[in-house]
């Protein structure tokens, strides 16, 4: 007999991590209100949710679920450092459904590794573990959806994939990358001090050219301007942004 396909428990164990963080929700973002996105539906968007959460040390993480016709869930999760501290920059986004997915997990750099060989040392090759094993999970990672730009902006540890169909081996396989990628990097949070500000400056503009990438250039945008219509949209991109 089959066994019957249900959505993985990304949304309970992701939550568990980050509430080690202390972060407070927050109502509001760089000016505007984002309680809106706290229960958004919308054409084929029976229900979602975009949680912000203040935490020291950070920007902001964000914690991102959205069910599209109860077929296909997308998962986000993103943590992005404060201006004193050069922390990568956590990102996790898994679209999940019984016919395949697609799944995507890195600390993007905010700075250039091969010339800041130190920061690679100290935030990145903790992963090394992690992503040989992610490898020997996923034989053929990497995806024929990033495009150049985005590649540049990848540290040497990113792990993607195009997988299908789904099924509860992949499903625990992807969690347990995700959960290794994000646990280490709460360890480099507790770790972290802030920064020389002339070593920060940089840094900031590196982080800031990888968030107007992702605004301009999400996937995700035309499914969620169909059902919630462009401004909603945008102000969820910005949100997550």
């Amino acid at each position: 007999m089959t066994e019957e396909y249900t959505f993985p428990p990304y949304q309970s164990e992701i939550a568990k991590v980050l509430e080690k963080f202390g972060g407070k929700r927050m109502e509001t973002y760089r000016g505007e209100d984002i309680t809106q996105l706290w229960d958004l539906k919308g054409k084929g968007l029976p229900w979602s949710f975009k949680y912000l959460y203040a935490a020291p040390k950070l920007e902001k993480i964000v914690f991102a679920v959205q069910s599209f016709r109860d077929k296909l869930m997308s998962y986000a999760t993103g943590i992005w450092p404060d201006d004193e501290h050069a922390l990568p920059i956590f990102s996790s986004y898994w679209a999940e459904s019984a016919k395949g997915c697609f799944f995507i997990i890195d600390l993007y750099p905010t700075t250039d590794c091969i010339c800041d060989i130190p920061y690679m040392e100290k935030y990145l090759e903790p992963l090394e573990e992690h992503f040989n094993k992610g490898m020997k999970f996923f034989k053929s990672q990497g995806s024929t959806r990033s495009s150049s730009r985005f590649r540049a902006l990848t540290s040497p540890y990113c792990l993607s994939g195009d997988l299908s169909p789904g099924t509860k081996e992949t499903q625990e396989h992807i969690l347990e990358i995700t959960l290794a990628y994000l646990n280490t990097y709460y360890k480099l949070w507790e770790e972290d001090e802030p920064r020389d500000p002339e070593y920060m400056q940089p840094l900031i503009r590196r982080r800031e050219a990888v968030r107007n990438h992702f605004f301009e250039n999400d996937p995700g945008r035309f499914m969620m301007e169909r059902a919630v219509g462009k401004e909603m949209a945008d102000l969820g991109l910005r949100a997550i942004f």
